[in-house]
């Protein structure tokens, strides 16, 4: 009976892995949410620079990839998670529709509907990446989820320099967020993981990386709910944009 048993199960697994089925990674959907975040920020960054077309391109060349990215999660996933990378898959195109439309970006405006959209798409893929099932190694998946935490408040920092009132409470009822409390968040997770991480060199190497880019931006977010407080919404966005490159390829690496 256990014989038995045993070669039912083992010739469905092997029958999942033929079908190039797979479970989905945690990383992989890391990745995913911070790039949605990203998203978010750039189409803020659109009205900030009056719709710089570099700044457009770029914008394109991440939701394509995000496109790709929850695309191949979808053709992969096994029968626990294909509903969610189904939805995940959905969630990002209709991201990617509202994030290239930013109303009167040349002009430094877009319309209260724009940004609330742009809110609860972003939070809708965000909410799908952490409620699909991921049963595969994740290898740095901490630091992962450090340059997620990273990209939300630089999100959320570009959206409040574009419009005032254009922070995560539009259209979703989320309180403000928190700016000195998310950035200690940041400080002592980055401490925490060059703990864990200082015999790993790749993974040093990254966090240093993390470590310097930060500290470029890091006195000016406690102060952001500051009207007077100096703005760098250019810096920051291009600078957690390079945290973010950089710890991609280093989840991807493994």
């Amino acid at each position: 009976m256990r014989n038995t048993l045993w070669m039912t199960v083992t010739g469905g697994l092997l029958a999942l892995a033929a079908s190039g089925h797979a479970a989905i990674k945690a990383t992989d959907l890391a990745v995913i949410e911070a790039n949605a975040w990203r998203a978010r920020m750039g189409f803020h960054l659109l009205a900030i620079r009056g719709d710089n077309p570099e700044d457009r391109e770029s914008l394109r060349i991440l939701l394509t990839e995000g496109e790709k990215d929850t695309a191949a999660l979808q053709a992969e996933a096994d029968p626990t998670n294909e509903k969610n990378a189904q939805a995940l898959n959905a969630a990002w195109q209709d991201l990617a529709v509202r994030a290239m439309d930013n109303p009167l970006a040349s002009l430094g405006y877009a319309d209260y509907a724009a940004m609330s959209e742009m809110n609860t798409r972003t939070l809708a893929v965000v909410a799908l990446a952490d409620e699909t099932p991921d049963a595969a190694s994740s290898p740095y998946l901490d630091i992962a989820d450090l340059s997620v935490a990273m990209q939300r408040v630089a999100s959320e920092y570009l959206a409040l320099a574009a419009f005032p009132s254009a922070g995560l409470p539009t259209g979703t009822g989320l309180e403000p967020m928190d700016f000195a409390k998310e950035a200690k968040q940041i400080d002592d997770a980055l401490v925490s993981l060059k703990t864990k991480y200082k015999d790993d060199a790749t993974a040093s190497e990254v966090l240093a990386f993390v470590s310097q880019r930060w500290s470029f931006v890091r006195s000016t977010v406690p102060t952001m709910n500051d009207a007077e407080s100096k703005k760098v919404p250019y810096l920051f966005y291009r600078y957690v944009t390079q945290v973010a490159e950089h710890v991609e390829d280093l989840v991807q690496s493994r």
